[in-house]
């Protein structure tokens, strides 16, 4: 007789994968001499310099913002690399950074479903990897954990320099912690495993937010850039949505 499949607790853990400054990261992995130079990547509109859509986080240093037009970050940042959006019957062509992100979809959708929010945004659903995790080789049992995990920014867990890493192993490895909280921990290796294998295989770094639903996890995937990740245990919820205006949720 099939074995019945034991009933889900319900709670989901969802991830936000963003990629760093996108278009940038395509333009100096076709480009590596721009790799670590301010650089932004401009539309094809060409008055003024044209627009920024995407600012390094070397030019953001100098106070080159998004908003800004190509002459204007020439002023606050003369150094900076500007590099134009690839033109194609007199229009932007993004399929460069498309196939970029459909890369980093191939690899993130060995770990779980996913939907792709925009070129450079996709949400991952692990909730199967995670209780598979919970169920064969949950946090606790694991004598060795990624590096990359253990950076993990846990929201509402104190960080205090020399000691996150040891107080942020200690809280994924929690043997007494509530059902919900030990999923998200397996989201967290699983996320952080994904984010390094999307490294090796593209170059592109990316961040992300790890929550049980999208908004979340949307949320949380902006808070520590980049090559970051931030989880949102249910405990802390409350604290992080009084903390936005609504017109940013």
């Amino acid at each position: 007789m099939p074995v019945a499949k034991p009933e889900s607790s319900g709670a989901r853990v969802i991830a936000h994968v963003d990629m760093d400054c996108f278009y940038v990261q395509v333009e100096q992995r076709k480009q590596p001499h721009l790799r670590g130079l301010p650089t932004a990547v401009v539309q094809y509109n060409e008055w003024k310099g044209g627009a920024l859509i995407a600012v390094s986080y070397e030019a953001r240093k100098y106070g080159v913002k998004r908003s800004m037009r190509g002459d204007e970050a020439k002023q606050v940042c003369p150094q900076i690399q500007l590099v134009q959006v690839p033109v194609a019957r007199g229009k932007a062509d993004l399929n460069a950074y498309r196939n970029a992100g459909s890369e980093v979809v191939s690899v993130l959708a060995r770990k779980g479903r996913c939907e792709r929010a925009s070129i450079d945004e996709v949400y991952l659903d692990l909730t199967d990897a995670s209780e598979h995790m919970l169920a064969e080789n949950p946090p606790e049992s694991l004598e060795l954990i990624d590096e990359e995990a253990l950076t993990s920014h846990v929201l509402g867990l104190k960080e205090d320099g020399s000691d996150t890493k040891v107080n942020t192993r200690e809280w994924l490895c929690r043997a007494d912690a509530e059902y919900r909280d030990k999923l998200l921990a397996c989201g967290a290796i699983i996320v952080a495993e994904a984010r390094m294998q999307v490294l090796k295989e593209t170059e592109f770094t990316c961040s992300a937010g790890i929550a049980h639903n999208k908004m979340l996890a949307k949320l949380a995937s902006a808070m520590n850039k980049p090559a970051q990740q931030t989880l949102v245990p249910s405990s802390s919820v409350e604290g992080l949505l009084s903390s936005f205006p609504i017109k940013k949720m």
